[in-house]
């Protein structure tokens, strides 16, 4: 399993809680412990920063560490598919995560997809949110300068040239903004849940009464495609599709 992350960054204000300790602090404090082989203490700390609504990569890496080495595989695994949503192309975490796939129970063949979602996956997550939110206000700028040109430009020669600018640059916006929209629809995303019962068996209706479809373990990722009353009906990566109850799984 690859490191502890050692830095907090970008959690927000450093508004101080009611106990007195910043988000800083107590992530601080949690990488002490966590040093210290103390995992339930830094799984309190870093879960305490969580709770009063502070949030980032590196500490739901470390959290998804803490809970590995507690042998809490389907939370660990949990919380190394948060930090992947906001760091997609973290290599230490992408290495972790597959250890923690590889001791669950389940083995399941996802079913094959077009190419050019692969294409699409790679185009958004080549590079980091905050690089795409700059490109996408470099973009707009040099759109807005081009139509400027358009405009008040004092030949036919410049302003034909502004406006094969103009187009070109709109066309880069718009590919930006596309690559923006879609990083932050998969950070904020609700739609896949992580199975937390050690063993749930799925139903072919929402009713405790219906017969089973099959059955799956802790750790398993599942996407969610309807809910009613406390049933959701969840997709696995197979294509297998059933009922089971909320509290079995935790959202991603």
């Amino acid at each position: 399993m690859k490191r502890l992350r050692l830095l907090l960054t970008c959690l927000g204000v450093l508004s101080v809680m009611g106990f007195g300790q910043t988000p800083e602090q107590l992530f601080t404090e949690g990488n002490e412990a966590y040093q210290k082989g103390d995992f339930a203490k830094a799984a309190g700390l870093y879960e305490s920063i969580l709770h009063n609504g502070y949030a980032n990569s590196d500490l739901y890496y470390n959290l998804g560490n803490v809970y590995y080495k507690q042998g809490t595989i389907a939370r660990a695994i949990l919380n190394y598919e948060r930090a992947e949503r906001l760091t997609p192309n973290d290599e230490d975490l992408r290495h972790n995560l597959q250890l923690a796939n590889q001791m669950i129970t389940d083995r399941i063949d996802p079913t094959p997809r077009l190419f050019v979602w692969d294409w699409w996956t790679s185009v958004k997550n080549w590079l980091s949110f905050e690089i795409v939110t700059w490109l996408l206000y470099v973009a707009f700028l040099l759109v807005a300068m081009s139509v400027s040109m358009v405009i008040a430009g004092r030949s036919y020669r410049m302003r034909r040239i502004a406006l094969l600018g103009s187009m070109v640059t709109t066309v880069l916006l718009l590919f930006v903004g596309s690559v923006f929209a879609g990083r932050y629809t998969d950070a904020h995303r609700s739609d896949e849940a992580i199975v937390m019962s050690t063993v749930v068996n799925v139903k072919n209706s929402p009713d405790d009464r219906s017969s089973d479809a099959f059955v799956i373990h802790a750790g398993l990722k599942v996407q969610l495609i309807d809910r009613l009353g406390n049933w959701t009906k969840v997709r696995l990566a197979d294509g297998k599709v059933g009922w089971l109850e909320e509290k079995e799984i935790e959202v991603i």
